[in-house]
């Protein structure tokens, strides 16, 4: 849930730390002494190369802020900037040595030891009213010192809007708008897939560098279809988009026309993944350079060619595998390439082998009368339908009938020592092939 943190500068010299901290920012070289050279990198703007933060003193808002969250400065019954929120750290080392300098009213029994550092800072002006009407607050309300709105009116913006990021974006004509995709197609969509299918449209788009919107909202939605949790940032200086479960991944999305990436953009990416807190960096274009490839391997990001989303979209609609399944494959620094796709497909036959044992057995309970629903008794029926090397061994057919009369899929059920059927070999095929995933998690359950 992205939240949305409100700074207050109403004082002089509140206005004036606003003005030299979070609106110009400060040199990354006066943060050496305090922190790492990896902190001081992932909290330094790529854009304006300086260091935007704001100290506070009220920990008890100050510790629910959080990565990605929006920062909003409000002065003199406006809002004035806003900005993105990168991390936080409490330092009170740090805070002393920006803030407490002549003329600066500190006091240590209240320091500003409680930092938010941001990203991407941008004038607005907005009036306090309109901001109110957005977060449901009263005509009057005026912020008073560090504040967060609440979660329960984060999430009726939420329900009022596509995102927290999109209904600020109304509000102010500033920051991203975040579209969320759910995994299933819209109908108008399925009508425009029947000409051009959602892998044919990623791959046209990812080679003309003027379609370069669509093609991000389209690799949001392949995500989305490949069964992960996707949402696509639209506009600002941010990554393209934005994965959650069951990875948390940031994807940059490259059109080229030449039909090569030539370089990944490492540093860039990587404040991208610092800003979201993400554990992967992906990077989908049209195709790869060697060098790219080479750079991304010892950067620790993956790449993905539109042509290999293509694929695995083939084969997610094809045989419902599952995003914990290619999850492995997508985190894997370095590019993902035909030996990866040769894996995935080694699994699925695997896979598949087992689904089938399962079909044989599910038809072998239809045939059988009512008091054959054994094991040692349907493998005799098995013989008389199949080639013997074709015949599943007892205890594959004794897991095979544990596995149909688990709870989970009860295709099956066990009653006075015989298996009987729940459904038909149709129906049972169908769902077998659905859940891969699960025969074979459950499958490996029932061999420990």
């Amino acid at each position: 849930m992205t939240g949305i943190a409100i700074i207050t500068a109403g004082r002089e010299d509140a206005y004036q730390d606003y003005l030299q901290s979070v609106k110009e920012g400060h040199d990354p070289a006066e943060f050496e002494e305090y922190l790492s050279d990896s902190e001081v990198e992932a909290v330094t703007d790529s854009e304006t190369e300086k260091v935007h933060l704001w100290g506070t003193s009220v920990d008890s808002k100050w510790q629910f802020v959080e990565s990605g969250d929006i920062a909003l400065i409000y002065r003199d019954g406006r809002y004035i900037a806003q900005a993105t929120v990168v991390r936080t750290r409490e330092d009170l080392d740090l805070a002393e040595h920006l803030w407490r300098t002549e003329g600066n009213p500190w006091d240590p029994e209240s320091p500003w030891r409680y930092l938010v550092f941001l990203t991407g800072v941008e004038e607005i002006d907005v009036d306090v009213e309109s901001f109110n009407e957005l977060a449901g607050y009263q005509d009057n309300y005026i912020p008073q010192g560090f504040s967060r709105v609440s979660d329960s009116r984060i999430r009726d913006i939420e329900n009022a809007y596509e995102s927290v990021e999109t209904a600020v974006n109304e509000l102010t004509g500033s920051g991203v708008r975040v579209h969320e995709f759910d995994e299933e197609p819209s109908q108008e969509e399925s009508e425009e897939v029947q000409e051009l299918d959602l892998g044919e449209r990623i791959v046209a788009a990812s080679r003309d560098g003027d379609q370069y919107e669509e093609l991000e909202e389209l690799v949001a939605k392949a995500f989305s279809r490949l069964g992960f949790e996707a949402r696509w940032i639209e506009g600002g200086d941010d990554t393209d988009v934005e994965i959650t479960a069951p990875i948390h991944a940031v994807i940059e999305v490259k059109a080229r026309s030449s039909g090569t990436l030539a370089s990944p953009d490492a540093t860039r990416i990587q404040g991208h993944k610092e800003r979201h807190s993400a554990d992967q960096a992906i990077v989908v274009a049209p195709g790869f350079t060697p060098a790219a490839i080479e750079d991304a391997d010892r950067q620790g990001i993956v790449l993905l060619a539109t042509d290999h989303l293509q694929a695995l979209l083939d084969r997610r609609d094809t045989y419902g595998i599952p995003p914990e399944a290619l999850s492995a494959y997508l985190t894997e620094p370095g590019a993902f390439q035909d030996d990866r796709l040769d894996q995935i497909d080694d699994e699925l036959r695997t896979r598949l082998g087992g689904t089938e044992d399962l079909l044989a057995v599910m038809e072998a309970l239809q045939r059988a009368d009512p008091e054959e629903g054994t094991a040692n008794r349907l493998r005799l029926i098995l013989k008389g339908m199949y080639n013997e090397e074709r015949v599943p061994e007892q205890h594959v057919i004794e897991q095979s009938l544990n596995l149909l009369a688990h709870p989970s899929i009860q295709l099956a059920e066990y009653k006075e020592g015989q298996y009987q059927p729940t459904t038909t070999k149709e129906n049972a095929e169908v769902l077998l092939r659905r859940f891969g995933n699960l025969i074979t998690e459950v499958s490996k359950s029932g061999e420990d």
